[in-house]
């Protein structure tokens, strides 16, 4: 049981809402079912950690599981696309402030859309 070879979808079942539960393990979900703390834009996050750049290629990496992943045009990051039509979108550096960033756009009731940036722990 799976998804096979070839540039298709793996694990059919699960899909992105079920990816943030088993990521919420490690990085706690607030009272709205979203990960870090408020931003300055609207659903817009942040999530601090030591390094950035890991943290956010460790979000795409566990949330991306069962999409089918593409490369953006020249290197600008990589999207995972799941078969409901839920995104999630990784980009090394945001057009915003530099940051690694991420959006994740969920289909259906799963939850609302939001925007992550990775920035660097403060003390």
């Amino acid at each position: 049981m799976g998804g096979g070879t070839g540039g298709g979808y793996s694990t059919p079942s699960g899909g992105l809402s079920s990816n943030i539960k088993s990521l919420a393990v490690k990085y706690p979900l607030d009272s709205e079912g979203k990960f870090g703390k408020p931003g300055k834009g609207k659903g817009t996050r942040r999530v601090a950690s030591n390094d950035p750049e890991s943290t956010g290629k460790e979000f795409f990496d566990k949330l991306s599981i069962g999409s089918k992943v593409k490369n953006l045009e020249e290197g600008k990051g990589k999207i995972g696309i799941f078969p409901d039509g839920s995104t999630v979108v990784y980009r090394p550096v945001s057009t915003s402030d530099g940051s690694p960033a991420m959006n994740l756009v969920m289909k259906g009731s799963s939850g609302p859309d939001y925007k992550i940036h990775f920035v660097k722990e403060v003390g």
